[in-house]
């Protein structure tokens, strides 16, 4: 479904230089569960950014489907980024002026899709994660859990293959965490749907098909 290989990413401030990945390399399969465990500076994050066309490595490949995404241009990436891949981030990124049906049918609605239809395939994706009575609340009335779920179906309207997940139970209570990652489970199964984890959280590692781990921007396992 999608590798790395020899993956690197460097930052640079003036002289200085701050090597945050250093050759990572990574295959997971399709409709696999993988979680990515490390200290905080360890790179996880910039490697999902760079796993999902977010960013560009200094060097080093990734692959979709076969596909190196870092050897077509910008157009052609964001375009596989937007059809292929769904991001779900610890801090929820609603926009508090529209309610959860709203958000949920943004990222189809920026891409110039009308919304007719589009709306009941927003509602049919609230209704499957349990948020059916609130499609018309704005974030502010719902809980970080509810929050959470809404990012997700933002996360699938685009029907992705890949869905890649920052840290997603992170700013969440026990409890919302474990409904969190029992929806997560469930759509893996559903769907057939690769879930690359970026987590803090064993519950998620310990549940997970596979576990890597990351430090100073080396796979170490």
């Amino acid at each position: 479904m999608i590798e790395a290989r020899a993956l690197r990413k460097v930052y640079k401030n003036g002289a200085k230089e701050l090597e945050v990945l250093k050759g990572v390399d990574l295959k997971v399969g399709r409709s696999e569960i993988l979680a990515v465990l490390g200290p905080s500076g360890a790179g996880k994050s910039t490697l999902l950014h760079l796993l999902g066309g977010l960013d560009s490595p200094t060097a080093g490949e990734v692959l979709i489907g076969g596909t190196d995404i870092y050897a077509l241009g910008d157009r052609e990436r964001a375009r596989i980024r937007n059809t292929k891949i769904g991001f779900v981030f610890q801090f929820y990124h609603l926009l508090p002026e529209f309610d959860a049906l709203e958000n949920v049918m943004l990222p189809l609605l920026i891409k110039g899709e009308g919304p007719a239809g589009l709306r009941e395939r927003g509602a049919g994706l609230l209704k499957a994660i349990g948020l059916e009575g609130r499609m018309n609340h704005r974030p502010g009335q719902l809980s970080g859990g509810e929050q959470q779920r809404v990012a997700i179906a933002r996360a699938l309207i685009n029907a992705p293959e890949l869905l890649l997940c920052d840290e997603p139970t992170g700013n969440l209570d026990s409890e919302s965490g474990e409904n969190i990652i029992e929806l997560l489970w469930e759509l893996n199964k559903s769907r057939k749907m690769t879930l690359i984890i970026v987590t803090h959280d064993a519950q998620i590692a310990k549940a997970a098909q596979r576990v890597l781990h990351i430090r100073d921007g080396r796979i170490i396992n």
